[in-house]
């Protein structure tokens, strides 16, 4: 059963996440516009895949995942390229959209009527930002099925 929570609740629901699972490697799943961002600048330690990701891609890599509107082939791509460059390290939490080699995942979902409102405000593309969630929704439930890792679901609600 998802947990509803303020911004502020979600942070010390994080926080303590985090410090149980301190010795692993952590991956904070959610769509775009969901508030990954917003949450990861207020915890220390924490690292967003697209910092860690942008630097590392050539002109073209770039170019073909920034196309628009987003499609699987793109979405494939992406994964392909975090795979091969990106790794999760103990105590430096990920917040991503794509599940990373980790020993656990948190899932930050929001409902499509707030996704809506945070797309408003940023100026992206609604559409773009369910497709990527379907595609972690997909992911979450085929990594959940394999087991292996220790999941939360969160809720965001601001």
């Amino acid at each position: 059963m998802p947990i509803q929570i303020s911004a502020q609740e979600t942070i010390n629901a994080l926080n303590a996440i985090f410090e149980k699972h301190k010795m692993e490697r952590i991956c904070v799943l959610g769509t775009t516009c969901c508030g990954k961002t917003t949450l990861l600048k207020q915890i220390p330690g924490c690292v967003d895949l697209d910092d860690e990701l942008w630097p590392q891609l050539t002109k073209e890599e770039a170019d073909f995942i920034s196309q628009k509107p987003w499609t699987n082939e793109i979405g494939d791509f992406i994964d392909k390229l975090v795979y091969e460059k990106i790794s999760v390290k103990v105590g430096h939490p990920l917040f991503t959209t794509i599940i990373v080699d980790c020993d656990v995942v948190i899932y930050l979902d929001i409902s499509d009527e707030l996704l809506a409102e945070h797309c408003k405000k940023r100026g992206n593309d609604f559409k773009d930002s369910i497709n990527v969630k379907k595609s972690i929704e997909g992911d979450w439930n085929n990594h959940r099925k394999s087991g292996g890792k220790t999941f939360y679901y969160l809720t965001v609600n601001e």
